[in-house]
């Protein structure tokens, strides 16, 4: 699966730790929700599939964050804010439908990735360890879609 990029890249770092804990759960930092968002994330979380990107599912620490795990690190945080910053002309990664929004400072392949759905409300945020970065990363994109698609509204958001 390719990706295609359109519009002027914007940099930003969106604030979510991901850190390997000392068990074997995935932390993530849980985002503010209303009730409406936490119930839309919750309906979203429970479609994704059970393997994402080739990869076993994790536990989530904190156990309530909007958000599910698989393998060494790869995980989906829901609810995400906007990437801060996301310019207006910002380009975006179009996999399958859904506009993701990737750090410059990220592209490198030797680092760790967080993509923000940035077209979906609420915003999704898919956090790629280095390791995982090429064939499981697009695999997990890609998976991604269609929940994606069918759970949340999109809005034309990138150039």
């Amino acid at each position: 699966m390719s990706l295609r990029t359109r519009g002027v890249v914007a940099c930003c770092l969106v604030p979510l730790a991901l850190l390997s804990a000392c068990s074997d759960a995935v932390e993530v930092d849980s985002p503010a929700l209303s009730d409406a968002e936490r119930a839309a994330c919750t309906d979203f979380l429970d479609d994704l599939p059970e393997d994402l990107g080739g990869l076993e599912p994790a536990e989530v620490d904190p156990p309530d964050a909007p958000a599910r795990a698989w393998g060494d690190g790869l995980a989906v945080v829901c609810g995400v804010p906007s990437p801060e910053e996301l310019e207006p002309a910002a380009e975006c990664d179009i996999v399958a439908g859904v506009a993701w929004f990737v750090p410059p400072s990220q592209r490198d392949e030797g680092s760790d990735l967080v993509a923000t759905a940035v077209e979906s409300t609420p915003r999704v945020a898919l956090v790629v360890p280095a390791k995982y970065r090429g064939q499981v990363a697009f695999d997990a994109f890609g998976e991604l879609a269609e929940p994606i698609l069918s759970h949340f509204e999109t809005t034309e958001r990138c150039a």
